[in-house]
C-alpha cells in the first residue's frame, strides 16, 4: 500500500484506513487506485472475514479531490472515467465480505458514497454528511442516489440530492442513513466490535445473509448505479457545469442558466 492508505488484518478483520489527513481523506487518482488495491487484498486474504473502513484524522473522507475533479487522462472521455471509477463501488457492493465503515467527522460527496455503500455504518457524534455534487455541477455517481433512497426514503435523498446541504449525524440516524452513533472517543472501538462480531461468525452464513438482504435493492441499486453513469456524464457538458467551475475558481456565486 501507499501512504495514503494503510491495511491491518486484526481478530479476523481488515481495517482499511484513508490515510490523507491534510485532505480530510480527499481521494486523488493515486489514492484512489491503492483504494481498490487494499480492497482486493482485503477480499482475497483467507484470514480476512469482515472489513472495516475509517479515516485518518478529523474526517472519514471528502470524495474526490477538487483538485483532480474533473481531471482526465489524454483521450479518455468522462464516460470511461466514471466507469472505471464505479468498479471500486461495485467491489464494496457485491463483496461477499460485510464492510463496517467507521465514519468522523466529514463524509462528503463520494466520501458520503462510500460510506452507504458499507453494509453497517457506525457514525461518531461529530459526523457530518452531505451530497453537494450539484453545487459542482454534477450528480452522483457511486449510488449516492439510489442507495440514499433506499435506507432514507425518496424524498429525503431528493432533498439531499437537490439542495447539496449537510445534515449531522443525529439526522443521519434518524433517516437510517446510520445505524449506530457513538462518542468520538469510542468510534474505532465499537466500529471494530461490530466487525469482529460479525468475522467471529460462520462466513458462509454470513455470506448467505448479506446476499439475501441485499437482494431486496440490490438490483436497483447497480441499475441505478449504472444510470448515474450516463447522468453525470451527460452533465459533465453542460454550460452550468462549466459556469460551477468557473464560479468556484473565481469564488463568486454561480449564476445557472438551465443550459
Amino acid at each position: 500500500m501507499t501512504d495514503s492508505i494503510g491495511i491491518d488484518v486484526t481478530e479476523a478483520v481488515a481495517v482499511i484506513t484513508l490515510n490523507r489527513p491534510d485532505r480530510h481523506n480527499a481521494m486523488d487518482n493515486a489514492m484512489s487506485a491503492a483504494f481498490g488495491e487494499a480492497i482486493s487484498a482485503a477480499q482475497d486474504d483467507p484470514a480476512v472475514r469482515a472489513i472495516l473502513l475509517r479515516g485518518e484524522g478529523k474526517s472519514f473522507c471528502t470524495g474526490r479531490d477538487t483538485a483532480a475533479l474533473g481531471v482526465r487522462a489524454p483521450g479518455v472521455s468522462d464516460f470511461a472515467h466514471v466507469s472505471k471509477s464505479q468498479k471500486r463501488k461495485f467491489q464494496i457492493l457485491d463483496s461477499q465480505k460485510p464492510f463496517v465503515a467507521a465514519i468522523r467527522g466529514y463524509a462528503i460527496g463520494g466520501g458520503c458514497e462510500l460510506a452507504l455503500q458499507c453494509d453497517i455504518r457506525v457514525a461518531s457524534a461529530t459526523a457530518q454528511f452531505s451530497l453537494p455534487e450539484i453545487d459542482h455541477g454534477i450528480i452522483t455517481d457511486g449510488g449516492g442516489s439510489v442507495i440514499t433512497a433506499a435506507v432514507a426514503g425518496p424524498s429525503r435523498a431528493k432533498y439531499l440530492l437537490m439542495t447539496g446541504e449537510r445534515i449531522d449525524a443525529a439526522q443521519a440516524l434518524a433517516w437510517g442513513m446510520v445505524d449506530f452513533v457513538v462518542d468520538d472517543a469510542d468510534l474505532d472501538s465499537r466500529a471494530l466490535e461490530i466487525a469482529s462480531k460479525i468475522a467471529a461468525r460462520p462466513p458462509i452464513h454470513v455470506a448467505m445473509a448479506k446476499q439475501l438482504i441485499d437482494g431486496v435493492h440490490g438490483d436497483q441499486i447497480r441499475r441505478g448505479i449504472r444510470e448515474e453513469l450516463v447522468a453525470i456524464s451527460a452533465l459533465y457538458k453542460t454550460e452550468d457545469r462549466q459556469e460551477a467551475r468557473a464560479a468556484r475558481n473565481e469564488k463568486r456565486d454561480p449564476v445557472f442558466k438551465g443550459l
